[in-house]
């Protein structure tokens, strides 16, 4: 084989690789802003709960600013920490936490008291795929 097949035979695959590397979308950030949300589901028929957790940065700029959208609509940041409602056997409980630019909060609710403008966005969450764990 001679020395430039040799080369070519190296470094195309490198060079292949930077260029994929270069042409993945990029991250989707909400008007420059990143947001982490995170629901638990416990309770109902058989007790098994259900975690997931959805990362802005992971969607693409349509689904981001959608998200963004929900949240806005539920006024989630001044949603009270838990919505009380009476207890109901085999009823799920929601827990959504949301953090965006280092601002935290949390809200606990049952399905029996989700809000009209809250409930879009559970029912999105939801309907997401589990994102798999970054270590």
């Amino acid at each position: 084989m001679n020395r430039t097949l040799l080369l070519i035979w190296i470094i195309f695959p490198l060079y292949s690789g930077l260029v994929q590397c270069e042409s993945r979308p990029t991250s989707a950030k909400i008007e420059g802003k990143t947001m982490q949300v995170t629901v638990k589901r416990t309770g109902g028929f058989t007790g098994i709960p259900l975690s997931k957790t959805i990362d802005s940065a992971t969607l693409s700029q349509q689904e981001a600013a959608q998200l963004q959208k929900m949240m806005t609509t539920a006024d989630f940041f001044k949603l009270p920490s838990t919505i009380p409602s009476t207890p109901q056997p085999d009823r799920f409980q929601y827990q959504i936490t949301i953090d965006q630019e280092g601002k935290q909060h949390t809200v606990t609710v049952s399905e029996t008291a989700v809000s009209a403008n809250l409930k879009p966005l559970l029912n999105w969450l939801m309907a997401q795929p589990a994102q798999p764990k970054h270590d």
